[in-house]
């Protein structure tokens, strides 16, 4: 019963505490602020008078709070879906330019067949070039034109402006200026073509004993393998030759600038070592390119006509028991066709 009267009274106490709110509401008393937090865990806001008794007014700021926090997640959605469409900024790829090419070529005559040209060609185009060593041995018809010639002609014409080949390509040009050669010209004749990529790759297709030779630093940085029978006796094309441009050695590396690819015949490196073309290079370094291919044929005349030279073939063909070379020293003369590039 105590109890009952206890709830009773505490019902009548919250009854009249209710009735003093209304009175005070309706004498447009203030009633006491009611703070809330909001999503950071703050105080923020103030329960508004509202003439509500104090579970609706509770219940007022518990929506007002949920409503806060929709509101809140709504603009967050908004912001993430703005961030999504924001692009980042465009970052600008270094543009590597290709290498700028510099190109010098030359061919000198062996001293007894100045008179008509002698039987080394070469031709330059675009990013592409060949060196055509005729074989001095090998039978000719006169009034015809020459393998090596016509090897050179063809080449150039097919290329023509194409900015580079791979050596796939360039073993079929060579094919097919090589069967041309087979039924208008005469006579043998070796084989180096290259090209180089504006991918600063350098390919390389080498039939017979000329050289490709890459130069970095005063040093051989790459070198065409030669294809030789045996010594003396290299690859060659001609009308009867069983040797193809896919018997060709094949050469495929990447140049720097600063980088010289030079391009001979037997007649360069017959007579001079890799390292002395390096030095001449070297030397020759704030010289144009053309001084350089000037100075390496030079040289190579001046060494074939010493007959107490060290020289590469001197060396091998004491090593073949050839007679003239038994002391192993010795220039050998003959044509010599040459091409140098400067990768800048």
């Amino acid at each position: 019963q105590d109890n009952a009267a206890g709830e009773k009274n505490g019902d009548s106490t919250a009854t009249n505490k209710k009735k003093s709110n209304q009175v005070n509401s309706s004498n447009g008393s203030s009633a006491s602020p009611k703070l809330f937090k909001n999503f950071f865990g703050g105080a923020t806001g103030t329960a508004k008078t509202t003439g509500a008794t104090a579970d609706e007014e509770e219940l007022y700021v518990e929506e007002e709070i949920v409503e806060q926090f929709e509101e809140y997640y709504d603009q967050l959605q908004f912001e993430d879906a703005v961030l999504a469409d924001k692009k980042e900024p465009k970052v600008e790829e270094e543009v590597i330019k290709p290498l700028k090419l510099e190109i010098a070529s030359k061919v000198m005559p062996h001293p007894e067949k100045v008179s008509w040209g002698g039987e080394d060609s070469l031709f330059v185009s675009g990013r592409c070039f060949g060196v055509f060593d005729g074989v001095s041995g090998a039978e000719k018809i006169k009034g015809v034109p020459l393998y090596s010639n016509t090897l050179a002609q063809q080449l150039k014409a097919s290329v023509g402006k194409q900015e580079s080949l791979d050596t796939d390509q360039i073993k079929s040009k060579m094919l097919k200026a090589a069967q041309y050669a087979d039924v208008t010209a005469t006579g043998a004749s070796t084989a180096v073509v290259a090209s180089i990529g504006e991918d600063e790759m350098l390919n390389v297709v080498n039939l017979g004993d000329s050289v490709c030779l890459v130069v970095r630093d005063g040093s051989v940085a790459a070198r065409a393998k030669e294809t030789i029978h045996y010594f003396d006796c290299p690859y060659q094309l001609s009308e009867d030759s069983p040797d193809r441009p896919r018997s060709g050695s094949v050469l495929q590396t990447k140049l720097m600038r600063g980088d010289a690819v030079v391009l001979a015949s037997d007649g360069v490196f017959d007579n001079l070592s890799d390292s002395e073309v390096c030095d001449i290079i070297v030397k020759k370094q704030k010289a144009g390119v053309s001084k350089i291919t000037q100075e390496i044929v030079s040289q190579s005349r001046k060494v074939s006509k010493d007959s107490n030279a060290v020289t590469p073939y001197a060396r091998m063909a004491k090593k073949n028991n050839y007679a003239a070379y038994s002391r192993g020293v010795g220039g050998k003369l003959d044509d010599i066709s040459c091409i140098v590039v400067r990768c800048k």
